[in-house]
């Protein structure tokens, strides 16, 4: 009894989290920071630091590659915390501005990947988080949370051009794009 109990709140809770995580993957990954992240790689001035992060020793790249990601970690869990005071507004705001500095770490990551991982307990820590994502991606709940926001898009989507959705527009003043 007390282990089915168990087993349900585990699965509640990896649920939720779970959701959040494809959350913040499809709304802010995909729609912010992926683009963010694709207009940072084309700056021409990037190409002059690019060259400067691969001049660097191993060991002053890991400390700035540290610290650009213990910041854009801590803004997060500053965001979180204000979330929970019920700020949310202020850190929505935090949460947004780290998004531009997350998808320049993660620039730097990949221009300097190659260095990082001459690390061995940077490749182990890389080497496991990959595949906690990827066990996460491939697990059961993900796949059916997955699967149901994509049906709810596509039913939002299709709502969205329904004949009495554009009725409304119109009478609103909304013009056709």
């Amino acid at each position: 009894m007390l282990k089915k109990l168990y087993l349900k709140l585990t699965n509640i809770l990896l649920t939720i989290l779970i959701f959040i995580y494809l959350v913040l993957e499809e709304l802010v990954w995909e729609r912010i920071a992926e683009p963010i992240y694709g207009f940072i790689r084309e700056l021409k001035i990037l190409h002059q630091v690019e060259r400067l992060i691969l001049s660097l020793n191993r060991y002053a790249l890991l400390v700035c590659f540290l610290a650009l990601f213990v910041a854009v970690e801590l803004l997060g869990i500053i965001a979180i915390g204000l979330f929970a005071q019920g700020q949310v507004l202020l850190g929505t705001v935090i949460y947004i501005g780290k998004i531009p500095i997350a998808a320049f770490t993660f620039w730097v990551f990949q221009v300097a990947k190659a260095t990082l991982m001459t690390f061995a307990w940077f490749k182990i820590c890389y080497d496991k988080l990959t595949v906690l994502i990827h066990k996460i991606k491939t697990s059961i709940i993900y796949l059916n949370i997955k699967a149901k926001m994509v049906s709810v898009k596509t039913w939002f989507k299709h709502l969205m051009t329904s004949e009495p959705v554009r009725r409304i527009k119109a009478a609103l003043g909304f013009k056709r794009p």
